[in-house]
């Protein structure tokens, strides 16, 4: 009689202890629903790559509500939980304690990433946060005083209930160091990528004509000004230079400086999608940055990704991030900005060169790096949780023997 087969794929497995399967809980509740921040643009990014790199399960805790959401990230490993936004960031951080406890409970997460350096301190369960910057701290004349207070009070708790805490350059992390030494051994660098994958659709310019651009909320650290005085400079030597803005400008403090320099030497729209930005950096004759502080500066390596000559400032994290790909300028000095423009619009065979350098550096950053550098900050952070610390021990220490009878 012929002896049967099993085949092993159907064979039934043998039980070799415990599996843990891991479940990440992303806290993005202190972004407003349904409008596109950097943090929120940022996390997103950084959301789809994990998905598409990692074999974990993940928990967006937000108050987006699920169908606002992008279609990448509608993965059957990502689970959306959705609750009420508080404007007030103290309000919010406060009632974090509660919500994402119970989120952690009821979802069966074991570690938390926080999307923002604000929220909850409370918990026994790892957590990471992210600093992008700390414009608080290294900038604070530009930040009302209940804003500064804010940020006393409840970074300290943040950061001292974390596990790891993320920054985004080298420079973000000497300036954490700065003021908070005692996070030195909490802290670690995993820098950005673009938002948006070259390779999808570019469409057309948002303007006719030459162009240069500038991308971003213009806060205080953006420091349009100077940029200004030097199209102003520019026109007075007959180089017409015309300047696009993408982004917000709630302060006021682009129209202040068009208003002094007595010129419309910019042009400032907001509200563009994916397309028309992608679009707006790949036909700009250069892209600029004035910046006094960033942490990253993700709209460098966006224009420089596409193809646009990059023009930035030599302060904070740009020289970091911008590398060989980028002409560097005092963000104060008017006429060094002006002089720098100048060349990028008139000399072809430099531009070129430029963008071609800044193509190059743009190949250092990508999502998927990132986030193999997020999962292995995550397994350090699993190591070190109680129950694996007792389960590791339980599984070392051998089981008593019966006594003879």
């Amino acid at each position: 009689m012929q002896q049967a087969t099993v085949r092993r794929d159907l064979a039934p497995k043998r039980n070799t202890g415990p599996i843990f399967l891991r479940t990440i809980l992303v806290n993005h509740l202190l972004e407003p629903p349904a409008r596109v921040t950097g943090i929120t643009r940022f996390l997103f990014a950084l959301l789809a790559a994990l998905l598409a790199t990692t074999e974990d399960s993940y928990v967006l805790l937000t108050c987006w509500a699920e169908s606002d959401l992008p279609p990448a990230l509608l993965h059957p490993r990502l689970k959306i939980v959705t609750r009420r936004f508080r404007k007030s960031a103290a309000l919010n951080s406060l009632a974090q304690n509660a919500t994402v406890a119970r989120a952690m409970k009821q979802t069966g997460a074991t570690i938390e990433l926080n999307s923002n350096p604000l929220g909850a301190w409370k918990g026994s369960w790892p957590r990471a946060i992210v600093v992008h910057d700390l414009y608080l701290e290294t900038m604070p004349e530009a930040y009302a005083w209940r804003h500064r207070a804010v940020w006393r009070v409840l970074f300290p708790k943040v950061a001292h209930s974390a596990a790891a805490i993320i920054v985004p350059s080298g420079s973000t992390r000497q300036d954490l160091l700065d003021g908070h030494p005692e996070t030195a051994d909490k802290i670690r660098v995993v820098p950005e990528a673009p938002a948006f994958s070259p390779d999808k659709e570019i469409g057309r310019a948002p303007i006719e004509g030459r162009y240069g651009l500038m991308v971003g909320n213009m806060s205080p650290n953006k420091n349009p000004a100077p940029v200004v005085e030097a199209l102003a400079l520019l026109a007075a030597r007959g180089v017409e230079a015309p300047v696009l803005h993408i982004g917000g400008d709630d302060r006021g403090l682009l129209r202040a400086a068009l208003a002094d320099a007595g010129g419309s030497f910019v042009t400032s729209i907001s509200g563009v999608d994916d397309a028309a930005l992608k679009g707006a950096y790949a036909n700009a004759a250069f892209f600029i940055n004035s910046s006094l502080h960033e942490g990253f500066c993700l709209p460098i390596v966006e224009a420089q990704s596409l193809g646009a000559p990059v023009i930035a400032s030599n302060r904070s994290a740009l020289p970091e991030i911008a590398g060989e790909g980028a002409l560097l300028i005092d963000p104060t000095s008017p006429i060094q900005i002006a002089d720098a423009i100048q060349r990028v619009w008139t000399d072809d065979a430099f531009a070129q060169d430029l963008a071609r350098r800044g193509s190059a550096n743009a190949r250092r950053f990508s999502w998927e790096r990132t986030a193999k550098m997020l999962a292995a900050i995550f397994d350090e952070m699993d190591e070190a949780r109680p129950d694996r610390r007792v389960f590791a021990s339980l599984k070392k220490t051998p089981a008593p023997r019966k006594a003879a009878e």
